[in-house]
């Protein structure tokens, strides 16, 4: 699948909002982008990176899943902006607690 049909793809699945069940078929080097993302996320301790999910497609990362304030979902944002190898993040994460 070309990149850029996969961009399309992912876009259309985060404007519908199935982003955290939906997996795409990622790169090697996208795959472990996505895991540096993770380990990055893993480092702090109040995000927990077992309810995070990320995929990632050319160097944009789409972060979904549940944290539980304003603050957590910008720890889980810089943690991936921090990738080198990440140029974008998308936002996509549900913020269940008080903010």
């Amino acid at each position: 699948m070309s990149k850029s049909l996969r961009t399309v793809l992912a876009a259309a699945v985060a404007v519908a909002g199935f982003a955290s069940t939906a997996t795409f078929a990622q790169s090697p080097s996208e795959e472990a982008t996505s895991r540096s993302v993770l380990a990055q996320i893993d480092k702090d301790a109040a995000l927990r990176a077992d309810v995070l999910h990320v995929q990632t497609i050319g160097s944009t990362v789409y972060l979904s899943g549940q944290v539980d304030s304003d603050a957590e979902g910008a720890d889980a944002v810089q943690a991936a902006r921090s990738v080198p190898t990440v140029s974008k993040v998308v936002n996509m994460l549900v913020y269940s607690g008080s903010n």
